[in-house]
């Protein structure tokens, strides 16, 4: 995504780093040779306005120096919008200035204060189907504000990334991505839904139920607005497939949240296997800690799918055993480490 800033010269290792309101998430990821990949990560449980949480993260990694090491910061998920979009038929060098002006009316911030930047995605199987990518618009002065905060903690940032693709970039280490696998992670506010094949991204849903609304679905009641699943990514839009879609209300309960959950992955899946001549995904793996509310379960039971937890003590060398739970918190700051600059976005 966004580049330019000040680069370092270690090449073998990254480290990512996530920001927001209640928790701060480090990760450094080193090559260490022979396709092995060693991991060492902790999150402090602060907001970005607390003054003290620099100096928390580099004491709590002390093998690392963050001013020496390359970083990829995750943007917060507040502070941009994701959409899909034909890609406008312009020459390269005005393609993202081209978008901008595209999506004007879909922004909730002024288009004359937005960067945005494109991502295409792989050429679809239906016939005459117009190529398509994901615009990423953000305002000019949050990327200005995240680096000022990020440089002035003492971070070498030289990219800045969103949680999609820093978790496509978990996706893509698993094996099942050989032959395609879908790849579910829960923030605490939202869920995440990518699907990968041979290291390529397909499709992308955000869903505006977290692991904090399922948790507490047992205990207290949800508003009928907690339980709509928007589409960012305007697939309810754009799609044909999509057309029908009008939100979903349920009873405040844990297992409506989950199947609501389970259906959007469903309408996912047959999106990408109507779109995309690649054939079903062999497996849904869940991230760390997203197997909440009997969601391997239901997936399995209603979608008859294979599903796996992913357990980052198996993926990685790592520097010290982490739970499910830590795992899950430090995902996206992981995915940001595992960034690399051969990927297409």
């Amino acid at each position: 995504m966004w580049q330019s800033f000040k680069k370092s010269v270690a090449n073998d290792s990254r480290s990512g780093l996530s920001v927001d309101d209640s928790r701060v998430a480090f990760a450094h990821v080193q090559r260490v040779g022979g396709g092995v990949l060693r991991l060492d990560a902790l999150t402090i449980d602060q907001g970005a306005n607390d003054e003290e949480w620099a100096q928390q993260l580099v004491a709590g990694v002390k093998s690392i120096d963050p001013a020496q090491s390359r970083v990829t910061s995750v943007l917060p998920n507040d502070s941009y919008q994701l959409l899909l979009v034909e890609v406008p038929n312009v020459p390269a060098s005005e393609i993202n200035s081209a978008a901008r002006w595209q999506i004007k009316d879909l922004l909730d911030f002024p288009v004359d204060d937005t960067v945005v930047e494109l991502f295409k995605m792989p050429e679809q199987s239906t016939r005459d189907a117009n190529p398509m990518a994901y615009a990423v618009a953000t305002r000019r002065s949050s990327i200005r504000e995240h680096t000022e905060l990020l440089q002035a903690a003492g971070f070498a940032l030289d990219i800045i990334d969103i949680p999609e693709l820093c978790t496509r970039n978990v996706a893509t280490l698993l094996p099942q991505d050989a032959d395609g696998v879908a790849f579910f992670h829960f923030t605490e506010t939202h869920g995440i839904l990518t699907i990968t094949r041979q290291g390529v991204l397909y499709l992308i849903r955000r869903f505006d139920i977290g692991r904090s609304a399922i948790k507490s679905a047992a205990t207290v009641d949800v508003t009928p607005a907690e339980l709509e699943i928007s589409t960012m990514l305007q697939i309810a839009k754009s799609p044909d497939d999509y057309d029908s879609y009008s939100g979903v209300t349920a009873d405040s309960t844990r297992t409506e949240l989950v199947s609501a959950i389970v259906l959007e992955i469903q309408r996912s899946l047959d999106y990408y296997e109507g779109h995309f001549d690649c054939g079903p995904p062999t497996e849904l793996v869940l991230a760390p800690g997203s197997d909440i509310g009997g969601l391997a379960k239901m997936l399995n039971e209603q979608l008859g799918l294979t599903v796996s937890n992913l357990d980052f003590n198996k993926l990685f060398e790592m520097q010290s055993v982490l739970s499910p739970n830590e795992q899950g918190a430090c995902l996206l700051a992981v995915g940001a480490a595992l960034r690399s600059e051969s990927l297409a976005a």
